[in-house]
């Protein structure tokens, strides 16, 4: 797997938009386990963890799976350019 840190959530939102633009499906999808709908029952809030939760803001996971092959690979990496 190949993530991204991003400087902010606004930029990461940016990179997803422009990569979309190209067909390419990039993901964020870690929650940070505080603010997930099991754990909110504990009555956790934003902010209990900071960190991580602007970590899971800027994360970006880019496309991975079996069938991706090296000409989609380097759509992406073009994409960046």
């Amino acid at each position: 797997m190949y993530h991204l840190l991003l400087p902010d959530l606004e930029q990461r939102q940016a990179l997803i938009a422009h990569l979309k633009a190209q067909g390419i499906v990039s993901v964020f999808h870690y929650l940070p386990l505080h603010l997930s709908e099991v754990v909110a029952a504990a009555r956790r809030k934003p902010g209990n963890c900071p960190v991580t939760e602007d970590l899971s803001d800027r994360l970006l996971r880019l496309p991975f799976y079996n069938e991706l092959t090296e000409a989609d690979q380097m759509r992406v990496v073009e994409a960046f350019a």
